[in-house]
């Protein structure tokens, strides 16, 4: 007795079992979207009431988060839990101000140095370097205080007038507010302490809210975001380090006054990427102009700031902070900006974080929709649907 032929498939059939499953994928993206809105709402209401609050606490976990994985190295090789996060806190702490008794001298010496020598400065700027720039690019700049006031009121020179508005107002809240950010500075030890010590426990806890069949998939995800937030966090604090005393060092090689100044605010600001690149080289060159004039010292700074970039770029970030990282510098500026804008000083803190959560979970949707039918190629789907075409006949002979 022959086989029973297979059945062609149907073309309808798989028809309507695509659109069942876009039906499907759809109705778990509209759940999945509705829930991610609510509990983003939820989120960014407590953050924006409670920002003040708010900030000393993320300050403290965002150092716990720095220095568990030293606690842990310790607990390894069996030091109390306590004591190894006391003697941490307590190195950091005695570093920290140790640096600033050594730093904070030399500055004021490196300031007051450049205050005795800004009348020779001012004086080489208006009868030399002045009259350079007009010559090899044809402009007319005001040489003298008078010079300058007349070019404001013909409106030569626009004097920016709102913007200094803002600046003032903005001091003066950031000075009625010090009372707060001092009482905030002596919390947040006292709070990254306890933090460390109930870390591990902390962890622990909160993974055990997560359903149990969703356990693997959000402890993977926690997973990624960590390798993300770490990966930056700790290279970036290194890398903008390291730039830090590079500036510092060949500026004041070649002679620049104030360099342990530049060095110092670069190294802070290039957490923020190109940020403090671009404010070592602006206030290099402006003050190698003002002592040296426009001659080979020029040269000499731009030329070391090209090596300190070749080095963070080839040498530094690949090593230090390597592939783990995968938040583009442009991705950092805009959630810094966003943050800093809706949060102060909190936004500041949880922009990176928050944009590697936004960006594992868009790597996610991402993903479901390429495997989901709508991603499908039309002419897969055709030749799937299609019975194969007969053989050619065999030719006569």
């Amino acid at each position: 007795m022959g086989e029973k032929p297979e059945r062609a498939p149907d073309p309808a059939t798989d028809r309507e079992s695509d659109r069942e499953s876009d039906r499907d994928f759809l109705a778990r993206a509209a759940r999945r979207a509705i829930v991610v809105a609510v509990a983003a709402a939820v989120v960014f209401a407590v953050f924006y009431v409670l920002k003040g609050a708010l900030t000393p606490l993320a300050a403290a976990f965002v150092i716990a988060y720095l220095l568990d994985p030293l606690i842990d190295h310790f607990e390894k090789r069996r030091v109390p839990r306590s004591i190894a996060i006391f003697l941490l806190l307590a190195l950091v702490g005695g570093t920290l101000l140790g640096g600033i008794l050594f730093v904070l001298p030399k500055l004021q010496r490196e300031l007051g140095a450049l205050a005795e020598r800004m009348p020779e400065y001012l004086d080489r700027l208006v009868t030399v370097v002045l009259p350079s720039i007009e010559q090899r690019f044809g402009v007319q700049l005001p040489h003298t205080f008078d010079d300058l006031l007349g070019s404001v009121r013909s409106g030569e020179i626009p004097l920016p007038l709102e913007t200094l508005r803002n600046l003032l107002a903005g001091a003066f809240a950031t000075v009625t507010g010090s009372l707060g950010a001092l009482i905030g500075l002596l919390v947040i030890p006292i709070l990254a302490y306890y933090l460390l010590v109930e870390f591990d426990a902390i962890v622990a806890r909160a993974g055990r809210w997560v359903p149990p069949r969703q356990r693997d998939y959000v402890f993977e995800k926690a997973r990624t975001v960590d390798r993300l937030i770490s990966g930056f966090l700790r290279g970036q604090l290194l890398v903008a380090a390291t730039l830090g005393a590079l500036y510092a060092v060949g500026f004041a090689v070649i002679g620049i006054d104030l360099a342990l100044g530049v060095g110092i605010v670069a190294g802070v600001l290039a957490l923020v990427p190109y940020l403090g690149n671009a404010v070592a080289l602006g206030t290099a060159t402006l003050l190698c102009i003002l002592k040296f004039g426009i001659d080979w010292h020029l040269g000499a700074v731009v030329g070391w700031y090209a090596v300190c970039q070749n080095l963070e770029g080839f040498v530094l970030t690949p090593r230090i902070v390597g592939q783990s990282v995968g938040l583009h510098p442009a991705v950092v500026i805009v959630a810094l900006l966003i943050g800093g804008d809706l949060f102060g000083f909190l936004g500041l803190l949880i922009a990176v974080p928050g944009a590697a959560v936004i960006k594992v979970f868009v790597d996610e949707l991402g993903e479901a929709y390429r495997s989901s039918s709508y991603f499908e190629p039309p002419a897969a789907a055709a030749t799937a649907s299609e019975p194969s075409a007969d053989p050619d006949p065999p030719a006569s002979g």
